[in-house]
């Protein structure tokens, strides 16, 4: 084999051309049979290896008869079915039909091939042409092969432009490699033809061939692609350097090979292999340099929110208050990302779903919760990496089943575009959804590693802030529960002060009072006081003793200790109630009162005494009267009795003037009335919160002004054992 430099390059770029071609057309068919992009990509890629492989032939070629065999029968052959195969390429990658179109195309090629074997028409012969032994000389109707290959090339580009905006936000990003390894590829090849027609510019673009089908196959087989930003500087960057590396040892070889002979003598090779062998050995460094530059450069905007995603991932952990902490998650994706839309859902652990918590820009039909069994979440859990909807999607279409197509209908439903997942001690915990970039960009392979990143951190700083809250409720809670407990005990030892000083006050004053009584009675009885002045004071005396003797009598009730003859024996409260309504019946309906009754007709067993528990019940009944007639001529009081599993349960409601908030908290206060002066002593109720307790009862009351009042009052059931009361 006897190459000069030029058609060594071209040999050498052919023979890569052709063998990466047909292994990556292999490649593909293998990875998907039966979906049409990748057979037309397999077509392309074996009719370019053809082509390519009898470029490199024509040049070994030891005769013309070897040259023009090659060049007829490999070189043009499979150039002929490059447009057309593409064309139907761009077609099946867009899922555009033109049937008819196609089917001219492939009727001109054969026809195109025809006249290539047989005819001289194509190519009529092969020449020596600028530093080549053998080149094609054109035919007469080369100019049709021309006008066929352009035609073809033109229209994809247009379907392509065309359709950019039609197709979704990823298959726009793969239209963009397409579109840029086609302008690399077709753009190298086009420097094959000036020197067809003798126009001597050396075809320099061959080697760029070689990236056209890289950059293609890349597009068609990831999703998850890289920026095309980064493809172009890092490609450009590339074929800049390595032009010079080959470039400036080929321009010295030939442009000072006389020069460099005179000076070398036969050894004048040396000097272009020398400088080839010194900028080989630069060029990486170099292509290294220029490429974190130019994307430092040109990826600004990417490189600076990835950088937030990174530092947000170390500070978002010392936000222990959860409002704040969703908000700032939210900012980070809405605002340095600028995502469309934005969706974080936390488990729920007490409806064992996944629950809406912070969002932006989502539409109404959002689902606010996904639950915990969705096939979704199950493959979240397993597979542990971000979803991308267009993967998704993709896998769906290659793969029919319900398992792909679930997938992507529940993807579709929360409108994203990705779903992160959140893990904490290999527990799903968090699952957040992104739409679209803004910027149309696409995810990329950069973003989702950051997004993982930041996903561990977000799903540790969601659990700190959720204990921190946790712990900061207990606090309340607790704290609530000692201010109830010492407003108990105040209460109580309140109490027990005023009873005991009741009790005092009582000794002390029921004998002047019997005294006072029994002379004002005496000498009345006497007869001798015949002015009826003083008659009618001594008469206000007795009754002002009785009304004195009366307070004194509730006070020492108030103030009594139970006994220990006070037993409590098993009795139904609603014979209790029964007996009171039947006492108060005809003195409230003489005030327009009416009693309505609902007790049930289950035994209603509690142990109690019967006495205490029928003046709980009157006492309550006649407050009730009272706040009746306050605002109404005549109304009703509704008693039920009712069992509520261990307890029974005694409501006595009014349709009165209702209680204030403020005064609610005070009525079981000794001595604290709503009623008119003389008309309550305040200690009514004091006394029945007394009895209740005494009978291990609870009463609560539920009120709201000009809407009337309700008593609530719970018993414990018994199962007919006599026992005595509590000692309060």
């Amino acid at each position: 084999m006897n190459l000069n430099l030029g058609e060594g390059v071209i040999f050498v770029s052919s023979i890569l051309i052709s063998v990466s071609c047909l292994l990556i057309g292999i490649f593909v068919i293998i990875k998907d049979r039966k979906a049409l992009v990748n057979r037309t990509w397999f077509l392309l890629c074996l009719s370019t290896a053809i082509w390519a492989l009898g470029y490199a032939e024509v040049q070994l070629s030891p005769d013309k008869f070897t040259a023009l065999f090659w060049g007829r029968y490999f070189l043009y052959s499979g150039a002929i079915f490059i447009p057309v195969f593409y064309l139907h390429f761009i077609l099946s990658f867009l899922n555009v039909k033109r049937t008819k179109l196609l089917l001219a195309s492939y009727i001109f090629a054969v026809i195109l091939l025809y006249l290539d074997i047989t005819t001289p028409f194509l190519i009529k012969d092969i020449v020596p042409k600028l530093q080549f032994k053998y080149y094609a000389d054109p035919g007469s109707l080369y100019f049709l092969f021309l006008l066929f290959f352009a035609s073809c090339i033109f229209y994809s580009f247009w379907l392509m432009l065309s359709y950019y905006n039609k197709v979704s936000v990823y298959k726009r990003n793969q239209l963009k490699y397409i579109l840029f390894a086609s302008v690399i590829g077709f753009g190298g090849g086009a420097t094959n033809y000036p020197l067809i027609y003798n126009i001597p510019i050396f075809p320099f673009g061959q080697l760029l061939v070689f990236f056209y089908p890289l950059i293609i196959t890349y597009a068609i087989l990831k999703y998850r692609l890289m920026n095309i930003t980064i493809v172009v500087t890092r490609t450009g960057v590339f074929i800049a350097v390595y032009t010079l590396v080959l470039g400036l040892p080929f321009i010295l070889a030939v442009s000072g090979r006389k020069w460099l002979a005179e000076s070398l003598g036969a050894s004048w090779w040396i000097a272009p292999l020398s400088l080839m062998a010194v900028l080989a050995t630069a060029g990486p460094f170099v292509y290294i340099f220029l490429q974190k530059r130019a994307e430092a450069m040109f990826l600004r905007e990417q490189q600076e929110y990835q950088r937030v995603l990174r530092k947000a991932a170390n500070e978002i952990t010392r936000i222990h208050k959860m409002d704040k902490l969703l908000d700032l998650i939210t900012n980070l994706f809405v605002n340095p990302v600028k995502v469309a839309r934005f969706g974080m859902y936390l488990f729920d652990k007490a409806s064992a779903c996944f629950l809406l918590k912070s969002n932006y820009n989502l539409k109404k039909e959002q689902p606010s919760s996904i639950s915990g069994e969705n096939v979704l979440i199950e493959w979240l859990r397993r597979e542990k990496e971000i979803m991308v909807y267009e993967e998704v999607k993709r896998k769906a279409q290659e793969m029919p089943g319900p398992v792909f197509e679930e997938l992507a209908k529940q993807m579709r439903n929360l409108d994203a575009s990705i779903l992160i997942p959140c893990f904490l001690d290999n527990e799903l915990t968090i699952i957040i959804s992104l739409g679209d970039k803004l910027s149309k960009r696409v995810y990329t392979v950069e973003d989702l590693n950051a997004f993982s990143i930041l996903a561990g951190q977000i799903a540790l700083a969601i659990k700190d802030a959720s204990l921190y809250e946790s712990m900061e409720e207990q606090v309340r809670q607790r704290t609530k529960e000692l201010v109830k407990v010492q407003k108990q005990l105040i209460q109580t030892e309140k109490l027990a002060t005023i009873g005991t000083l009741a009790g005092g006050v009582a000794h002390e004053i029921n004998n002047p009072l019997a005294a006072i009584l029994m002379n004002a009675q005496m000498l009345i009885a006497s007869g001798k006081i015949q002015d009826e002045d003083d008659k009618e004071a001594l008469e206000l005396i007795e009754e002002s003793v009785k009304r004195c003797q009366n307070i004194v009598q509730k006070l020492m009730s108030y103030a009594r200790k139970p006994s220990k003859k006070d037993v409590a024996s098993t009795l139904k409260l609603d014979a209790v109630v029964k007996k009171a309504v039947s006492f108060l019946e005809y003195q409230l309906k003489q005030d327009n009162i009416d009693i309505v009754t609902d007790i049930d007709d289950d035994a209603h067993l509690i142990l109690g005494n019967a006495n205490e528990l029928e003046q709980v019940v009157t006492n309550i009944v006649l407050n009730a009267k009272d706040a009746v007639k306050k605002i109404k001529k005549s109304g009703k009081i509704y008693i039920s009795v009712h069992r509520d599993n261990k307890w029974v349960d005694l409501r006595i409601k009014d349709e009165g003037i209702g209680i204030g908030r403020k005064t609610l908290s005070k009525i079981f206060d000794p001595f604290f009335t709503t009623k008119d002066v003389g008309k309550g002593l305040g200690l009514g109720l004091s006394i029945c919160q007394a009895i209740i307790k005494r009978h291990n009862g609870t009463i609560n009351v539920q009120s709201e002004l000009g809407k009337g009042t309700t008593f609530i009052i719970k018993f414990p059931c018994v199962d007919g054992k006599d026992t005595s009361l509590a000692q309060t």
